[in-house]
């Protein structure tokens, strides 16, 4: 007499079209986040270049997601931290806060990608 036994075994690995709107999503997740970071330190007059700032989605994972502040001075003003402007914010607004943060926007990211 013989014993006999089947065993099925199934492994759903995501597929690379999966893991690239994963990847996408993270990114766009993170940037949201850092726009909101980076609205605490954007030189405040108005409130015109506050307004501006928007998230340009990530069109694929190697283009990823972009934090844009659109007024004809904004670039200007980042990239000049020696300003003083009033209430403490500063130049480099997007740069410090997403360095500052790396490790919660990366979080982001891989929470995306993991979780899908």
């Amino acid at each position: 007499m013989g014993v006999s036994a089947s065993v099925n075994l199934t492994i759903n690995f995501p597929t690379t079209a999966d893991l690239d709107r994963r990847i996408m999503d993270g990114e766009n997740a993170a940037a949201e986040r850092l726009l909101a970071l980076s609205a605490a330190e954007v030189p405040f007059d108005v409130g015109t270049l506050s307004g501006s700032g928007t998230v340009e989605p990530a069109t694929s994972p190697e283009e990823g997601a972009s934090v844009i502040y659109d007024t004809p001075y904004a670039a200007r003003l980042h990239e000049h931290p020696e300003y003083n402007f009033q209430g403490g914010r500063k130049g480099k607004y997007v740069e410090d806060p997403a360095m500052e943060n790396r490790d919660e926007l990366g979080a982001i990211i891989a929470k995306k990608v993991a979780d899908g």
